[in-house]
């Protein structure tokens, strides 16, 4: 296929997936809320606007996983030395996560200040201070790589 048709169509079908995911979150954002009648919000629940929105985000997280796997299955194939370094990075990050899952959190409803009508479950709190940790070990590995790698480079020459 020619590059300027395949830039066209990336285009198009780019500006198509957006089109349809604005519409989406107009139809859900006009939708009634909380101070609507119970069943004016279960009519919404059921209604076509709220399935759009639900399938159409489905869709785009399978065939985002979908592509992800390809390439990386790809990637596997052409590429096998850094791929399997990528692998062990993605190990590194879960079990690092799961640790500071078992260490879990001292965390609760009343710490975060949370609404009555707000409550969330001790798990949820837990799952989420621990994906907190870790993003947050990443970013400072990052910036210690970012800020360590000239002055590797000057200590080797």
């Amino acid at each position: 296929m020619d590059t300027k048709k395949l830039n066209l169509f990336m285009n198009i079908l780019k500006f198509g997936l957006v089109a349809v995911g604005v519409i989406a979150c107009i139809l859900v954002i006009t939708g009634p809320n909380m101070e609507a009648t119970l069943e004016d919000q279960e009519a919404f629940r059921e209604g076509a606007s709220l399935g759009l929105a639900i399938n159409y985000t489905m869709l785009i997280i399978i065939a985002s996983v979908a592509v992800v796997l390809f390439f990386f299955v790809v990637q596997l194939i052409t590429n096998t030395k850094r791929t399997v370094m990528s692998i062990i990075g993605i190990l590194v990050a879960l079990v690092l996560y799961l640790i500071f899952w078992a260490m879990g959190t001292s965390d609760t409803n009343e710490s975060l200040n949370l609404l009555e009508d707000v409550q969330v479950e001790q798990g949820t709190i837990a799952t989420t201070t621990a994906g907190l940790y870790t993003a947050l070990v990443g970013l400072f590995v990052g910036l210690l790589v970012w800020f360590l790698s000239p002055l590797m480079g000057r200590m080797r020459k």
